[in-house]
């Protein structure tokens, strides 16, 4: 296993260049406004997921799941438009410098177990079947209760190839701080420009940002 979903450190081992890569856009789409407590506590909860049985099997993966759907991503950020925000120099390399650390085995645990996290501004009816494991920033994390289900897993097993995005999808919205890959799906009306948009956060998980 790539990562413990239980108490136990995050073990450093040999992560790729597109691994840092789609961790830091989590990051940086996720939590660039949060404490540097908050975006460690993001990024655990995609190696929680990619040590988890019901999840897809790497970090881009994980990260990606959903991504060719214009709503209804795991991660909003990939789905809804938001790549089409070029965050700024800044904001992607403290991205990156908490993706290290954490893939690393540099920074603590902040979320053991979390596979669900949602801003505290929204109010999911699935946050009430599962537990509630700590509050950071902005964001509220969970993991299933005993004999739970988290919020996104799958229980068939399945092959999770449809869930890896393309190489040059990556590499290209890394490159330019985020903007829109030519690659990237169409995005539905509720998306918002980049000339309208700023850093600032928004509600995970295909949520809507209104309370």
């Amino acid at each position: 296993m790539p990562a413990s979903a239980q108490d136990g450190p995050i073990a450093p081992l040999s992560w790729s260049e597109q691994d840092r890569r789609c961790l830091s856009l989590a990051i940086a789409y996720e939590a660039a406004r949060e404490p540097v407590a908050g975006q460690q506590a993001v990024a655990e909860v995609v190696l929680n997921r990619l040590a988890h049985p019901s999840f897809p099997k790497s970090v881009c993966g994980v990260v990606f799941q959903g991504w060719r759907r214009s709503t209804g991503c795991q991660f909003t950020f990939t789905c809804d438009g938001s790549l089409r925000r070029r965050l700024s120099i800044a904001t992607m390399a403290e991205a990156r410098t908490v993706a290290d650390a954490v893939l690393d085995g540099a920074a603590p645990r902040r979320v053991p177990g979390a596979l669900n996290y949602h801003a505290d501004y929204v109010r999911p009816v699935w946050a009430a079947s599962l537990l509630r494991v700590n509050k950071l920033g902005a964001h509220i994390f969970y993991r299933p209760l005993p004999g739970g289900v988290a919020e996104g897993a799958r229980q068939v097993e399945r092959d999770w190839t449809a869930e890896e995005p393309d190489g040059a999808v990556i590499d290209r919205a890394y490159a330019s701080g985020g903007a829109l890959p030519a690659a990237m799906p169409a995005v539905h009306s509720a998306a918002v420009s980049s000339t309208t948009r700023s850093d600032g956060p928004f509600a995970p998980w295909g949520l809507p940002l209104t309370r």
